[in-house]
C-alpha cells in the first residue's frame, strides 16, 4: 500500500480536539472521515444528534454513514463499553470486521476514523491494522477537565460518580477490574483524580503507539504545527495545508483560582506517584498487564483479593494464548 493511501486512525480523550481533526479531513477532497464509529448510540445519533455549538463550521457529523448504510450490518453498541483495554495478542473479531468494513466503504477515498474510545486499544489496533497511521491528540489536562465537566452544575461538578456527558464514571468502572484503583476506593475523591488517571494512561499508551502526536494547545492554538504533523499522516498539497490553517478557531479558555489550580496540581502529583509505583508510567502499553503486575507485585498485591481481579487476569492470559 502506498503511503498516501494509508488509513488514518485518530485517537484522544473526549474534548481533546479529535472532532477538530475529523472536521479537517472531512472537508478535504480525497478523504472519507468517519465521526465516532464506536459511539454507543451511533444509530440514534445519526438520526437526531446535531453538531455542538462549539464545533464551529460543522453542519453534519454523519454524512459518511448516511451515504454508506451497510455499516449497520457490522456495528455494535457493545464496542463502546466492552473490551476498552485490548493488548496486541487479544482477539476481537467483531470489532476487526467492523473497522475493516469502514475501510472498504471509504474507497476510493482515504479512510479517516476518529476514535474517542480507542485509547487503551492502541496495541491491538497497531497489531490488527499495521498499515494504519495513528494520530493522537492531547490537551492541557486542567483545561480538558474543565471542558468535560463544565456542563454540570457547580455543586456536583467535582463529584466522581456524578454522570457527565463524557463517560468518566462509566470508563472508570468498566476498567476497574483491570485497574482496581479506578473503582470504589476513589469514588469519594475529587472527580479530577479519576479523570487524570485516565488522561495519563491514555497519554502513556499513545506515546508507545501513536505515529503522530499533536498537542492542541501548542500545535493548534499557539502555532500551525498541527499542519506539518498531519502532513506526516497524509500526503497534503500546499493548498490543502493552507485550507487547514484557516480552520483554527481559538476558544476562550477557562481561568482558575490559585487555590483550585493548587488542588488539581496536588492531585496530579499523587496520581503520577501511584502510576509510577504500579509500574504503569514505564510499562503501560509496552508490557502485558499480567507482566506489569508480576514485576510490581508489592503494589498490586493489595488488590489481589478484590472481586473480579483474579478472573480478569486469567482472561487476559487466556486471550493472549
Amino acid at each position: 500500500m502506498q503511503k498516501q493511501h494509508k488509513p488514518i486512525f485518530m485517537t484522544g480523550r473526549f474534548r481533546s480536539g479529535t472532532s477538530f481533526l475529523w472536521q479537517l479531513f472531512n472537508e478535504l477532497e480525497g478523504f472519507c472521515a468517519w465521526y465516532e464509529p464506536l459511539h454507543p448510540q451511533l444509530l440514534e445519533a445519526i438520526k437526531h444528534v446535531a453538531p455542538k455549538q462549539d464545533h464551529v463550521g460543522v453542519s453534519d457529523y454523519w454524512q459518511s454513514y448516511r451515504e454508506r448504510p451497510s455499516f449497520k450490518k457490522y456495528y455494535s453498541n457493545r464496542f463502546a463499553t466492552e473490551h476498552l483495554y485490548l493488548e496486541s495478542q487479544q482477539r476481537h473479531p467483531a470489532l476487526k470486521t467492523y473497522i475493516n468494513h469502514l475501510l472498504e466503504l471509504s474507497a476510493p477515498d482515504i479512510p479517516v476514523l476518529q476514535f474517542n474510545r480507542a485509547d487503551f486499544r492502541l496495541p491491538w489496533l497497531k497489531s490488527q491494522f499495521p498499515e494504519a497511521v495513528i494520530v493522537h491528540i492531547e490537551r492541557n489536562p486542567i483545561q480538558l477537565y474543565e471542558s468535560q465537566r463544565k456542563h454540570i452544575d457547580e455543586p456536583f461538578r467535582n463529584q466522581a460518580d456524578y454522570w457527565d456527558a463524557y463517560e468518566l464514571a462509566q470508563w472508570s468502572y468498566a476498567l476497574s477490574e483491570l485497574l482496581p484503583f479506578l473503582g470504589d476506593e476513589i469514588a469519594e475523591k475529587h472527580a479530577f483524580y479519576r479523570f487524570y488517571l485516565l488522561y495519563q494512561l491514555s497519554k502513556i499508551m499513545a506515546r508507545a503507539y501513536a505515529d503522530v502526536s499533536i498537542n492542541l494547545d501548542v500545535d493548534v492554538f499557539q502555532s500551525d504545527g498541527f499542519v506539518e504533523k498531519l502532513g506526516q499522516a497524509a500526503r497534503l498539497s500546499n493548498q490543502q495545508k493552507h485550507v487547514l490553517k484557516q480552520k483554527v478557531k481559538v476558544p476562550e479558555l477557562s481561568s482558575f483560582e490559585k487555590e483550585q489550580s493548587k488542588e488539581l496540581v496536588e492531585i496530579m502529583t499523587e496520581v503520577d506517584f501511584l502510576l509510577a509505583e504500579a509500574g504503569l508510567i514505564e510499562d503501560f502499553g509496552q508490557k502485558s498487564m499480567t507482566s506489569i503486575r508480576f514485576l510490581h507485585n508489592d503494589f498490586w498485591q493489595r488488590y489481589n483479593n478484590q472481586p473480579g481481579v483474579t478472573e480478569q487476569l486469567q482472561q487476559v492470559a487466556l486471550n493472549m494464548q
